[in-house]
């Protein structure tokens, strides 16, 4: 057994964007990744349902709906995501480039990372893996059960087929399943996206419980302590969860307020405030790098990938990103997904960060047939979604 917490304390790269111009960007490229609405689609259910002050049964909140549709979202987003998702920014980009764009699941690319190489397309990789592991261990303990969430995490790392799995997560499930309390098993200085891209189950059950800030971060704080232990993960996944109860909250369409962006800017920096004794303060704030994309808000996505770094899997860029293109327009869900991960960086986690959000503010009854029903294991994805919608609503 692990008498202590193996430590380890390595330096994240800020995902140099490595000189890669937009304007090298096909045009049909760029075209689609200009916000607004998209093709028409045939999806589950034929038009918006706007809630009212009085609501009616067709236009009252339906929970299992709205957190399936959280859970296929997120699924879709990664699946999309997947076929290019690689460890240099300039051959992703590069990829992008040379398909003019992804616009359906596609078959992974040359410069995938390796154990992505034999997946076929709509197949998902760690970021539904583990918000499935989430959702399934809070479904089978009835509730939020910090236990019952890392013995998930040793259950995923021992039986799951990784894909694309960060040497921080598995290091993490190592000394989990070795024995080390899950409040200490993460790696100290760990500020990749990991805690955030599998945070949507914690917020939709904040959401139902109506639990305050301080409840939801301290949620935060638990989950990253099992794998990243650090303020930047933390306070990247409390962003990511403020989104999804935005998105829950929201009349079944994606519209965020002028000012939300601003507001998230002070979430985030309040949440670092409270996080100066328990897991210190940190060079890098998310905060910060929020402050300095506040200005191109509005800019298409690969311009504000290039604010960001690229996008990469270094917290500060991945979620500064994803929520800069979530407060940027009132996105479709199609478009959406479609622009976070023609970004490019790490588009796989992007994708699901952003079809989470997506998927639980419009329901899966409105999400796309062609994407819900060809994405891998879409019946037991559904299944998983309507029992966990379940459990929170007893």
């Amino acid at each position: 057994m692990f008498a202590a917490c193996f430590i380890e304390i390595r330096s994240f790269p800020t995902g140099e964007f490595m000189g890669f111009s937009h304007r090298s960007v096909p045009a049909s490229l760029r075209e689609l990744l200009q916000p607004g609405r998209g093709p028409d689609d045939a999806s589950l259910e034929a038009a918006p349902q706007q809630v009212t002050a009085a609501p009616s049964r067709r236009t009252a909140f339906k929970p299992k709906d709205r957190i399936t549709g959280m859970i296929v979202g997120c699924a879709v987003g990664d699946a999309l995501g997947m076929p290019v998702e690689g460890v240099e920014t300039r051959l992703t980009l590069h990829a992008l480039n040379r398909l003019g764009g992804i616009r359906d699941f596609l078959a992974p690319q040359p410069h995938v990372i390796r154990t992505l190489r034999r997946l076929r397309p709509g197949c998902w990789t760690d970021d539904t893996q583990l918000t499935l592991a989430v959702a399934r261990a809070m479904t089978r303990a009835g509730g939020m059960s910090y236990d019952a969430i890392a013995d998930a995490h040793i259950e995923a790392f021992e039986t799951l087929e990784l894909r694309g799995w960060d040497t921080t997560t598995k290091q993490a499930c190592r000394r989990l399943a070795q024995g080390t309390p899950r409040q200490r098993s993460g790696k100290l200085g760990g500020s990749g996206n990991g805690v955030a891209m599998k945070i949507s189950p914690v917020a939709a059950w904040s959401f139902m419980r109506k639990e305050s800030r301080e409840q939801l971060l301290n949620h935060c704080v638990a989950i990253g302590a099992m794998t990243h232990y650090d303020p930047r993960a933390v306070v990247g996944a409390y962003l990511i969860a403020l989104q999804i109860r935005d998105a829950l909250a929201s009349p079944r369409r994606w519209e965020p307020a002028p000012e939300r962006y601003s507001e998230l800017i002070e979430e985030a920096a309040w949440a670092e405030a409270q996080l100066v004794q328990t897991l210190g303060a940190s060079d890098d704030p998310i905060s910060q790098n929020l402050r300095e994309v506040e200005d191109g808000i509005g800019e298409a996505p690969l311009e504000l990938a290039e604010l960001c770094n690229g996008a990469t899997s270094y917290v500060c860029n991945s979620v500064t990103y994803v929520t800069a293109l979530l407060c940027s327009a009132p996105w479709e869900f199609e478009d959406g997904i479609i622009a976070a991960v023609n970004g490019g960086g790490d588009t796989d986690t992007n994708g699901s960060m952003v079809g989470a959000v997506l998927g639980a503010a419009y329901g899966v009854r409105k999400l796309p047939r062609r994407f819900v029903d060809k994405v891998e294991e879409s019946e037991m994805i559904r299944d998983l979604g309507s029992r966990f919608a379940d459990m929170l609503t007893v």
